[in-house]
């Protein structure tokens, strides 16, 4: 199964000189997250809604995550959705990851 590429981080907040990222879910919501434009970056509007990577996706976690690695921030998948959306509000036909830096 080819897997499309969601390729975005969750949006960051300011805490003390720290970032910290919403937790995904422990399973997946029924409302699935939405790609959304947040100071012109692309994030999920709903970070809870991900539930737990599932194994048999593990490596396609990888390989979607790390496609946003940058020389001084790499990236892991904290999530998966089946129905993730895109910003036009339709479902990935191989549903989406929740990326986050390691």
């Amino acid at each position: 199964m080819k897997l499309h590429l969601i390729l975005t981080a969750a949006l960051t907040f300011a805490v003390s000189g720290c970032a910290v990222y919403p937790k995904a879910g422990d399973q997946q919501a029924e409302i699935p997250p939405r790609l959304i434009l947040k100071d012109d970056a692309k994030t999920w509007d709903n970070a809870g809604a991900f539930g737990p990577v599932p194994t048999e996706l593990e490596v396609a976690g990888v390989k979607a995550c790390s496609s946003l690695d940058k020389d001084d921030r790499k990236f892991v998948a904290k999530g998966y959705h089946a129905k993730a959306e895109n910003l036009e509000g339709k479902a990935y036909p191989d549903g989406g990851f929740y990326c986050v830096p390691k």
